[in-house]
């Protein structure tokens, strides 16, 4: 293979876009840049993993519901190591294999956010609106499947930008998307996040109007346990929790988007706009692990009692 002429490999003629590109990431070697998204990139993922060790560590944390979340935040650490190892330092790799693994991460960590948000969301549509059904469709080898599908599909997603990287890789080149495979993801990424965000303002907005139903009826109840069960009202509680998280990570995540379909639409690196969207998208792998602890009583305890372990191990 002919590497003599780099954008004719990568853009198929176009030269001035992988010009662009690299004009777009030139202010990521800046020291500033790597320091603060390698500090930000390892809270996070500690943050994440934290979560993660503790729903292992206990065991009446293991419900369905915080399955999902823990895939969440199994995405949010995939998106941490991206702002730690590969947003912050140039993009000339000495491997193919590292390229393709770099092109693969890249793809998959944005998608795998998104399908762990459309899975809770689903969850928390169905104990909701379907609450005597709840136990009965959603069962464990349910979780797993929808799990293990939503991953499944994310990595074969991802393998496209991999394979690309892997194979177009030569040495001392750019480990940089061909335009026409990043055209390609970026517009399956839009319509899944334009896809969910209206399933979201469907499933939460039906949600909403059984709360507000919820409401009136303890209002207008002799007393309050005639207006529901103690399970709806738990259900209520743990899904509007939940949907401070799914939100923040909706409006954290909806620059991606946006920045796409303006670089393509306009032909121009945004290098601004790129910096705030790597951001929000950083700060939403801090802000996810923040509100489970602030929000959630169960894994607030579950952690304080490991803490307390931990400190002192002969304590009973």
């Amino acid at each position: 293979m002919n590497y003599s002429n780099s954008s004719d490999l990568f853009y198929n003629g176009t030269a001035n876009k992988i010009a662009n590109v690299l004009q777009a990431v030139n202010y990521e070697t800046s020291l500033v840049y790597q320091v603060v998204f390698v500090l930000s990139g390892l809270v996070g993922l500690s943050l994440n993993m934290c979560f993660i060790l503790v729903f292992m560590a206990t065991s009446s944390l293991r419900t369905v519901m915080n399955q999902f979340l823990v895939s969440l935040a199994l995405a949010d650490s995939l998106n941490s190591v991206i702002a730690m190892i590969f947003l912050p330092f140039p993009t000339e790799e000495k491997a193919a294999w590292l390229c393709g693994l770099k092109g693969l991460i890249g793809c998959c960590s944005m998608m795998a956010q998104v399908m762990s948000i459309l899975l809770v969301t689903f969850d928390r549509f169905i104990s909701i609106v379907f609450p005597f059904n709840y136990t009965t469709w959603v069962t464990q080898r349910w979780v797993n499947f929808t799990i293990s599908a939503a991953w499944l599909y994310t990595v074969i997603v991802g393998s496209f930008g991999g394979i690309q990287c892997l194979q177009a890789w030569y040495p001392g080149g750019k480990c940089v998307i061909t335009e026409i495979v990043a055209a390609w993801y970026n517009t399956v990424y839009i319509i899944h996040y334009v896809g969910l965000f209206i399933i979201m303002a469907f499933a939460y907005g039906k949600i909403g109007s059984i709360i507000l139903h919820h409401r009136r009826q303890i209002a207008a109840a002799v007393a309050p346990e005639q207006a529901a069960s103690e399970d709806l009202k738990i259900q209520l509680k743990v899904t509007k929790d939940v949907f401070v998280v799914v939100c923040t990570s909706m409006f954290c995540l909806g620059l991606i988007p946006i920045h796409l379909m303006l670089y393509h639409v306009t032909n121009l690196p945004l290098p601004k706009m790129r910096l705030v969207r790597n951001f929000f998208m950083l700060s939403n792998c801090i802000f996810d692990p923040i509100i489970y602890f602030l929000r959630f009583k169960d894994f607030q305890s579950a952690f304080k009692s490991i803490v307390g372990r931990i400190v002192n191990p002969h304590q009973n």
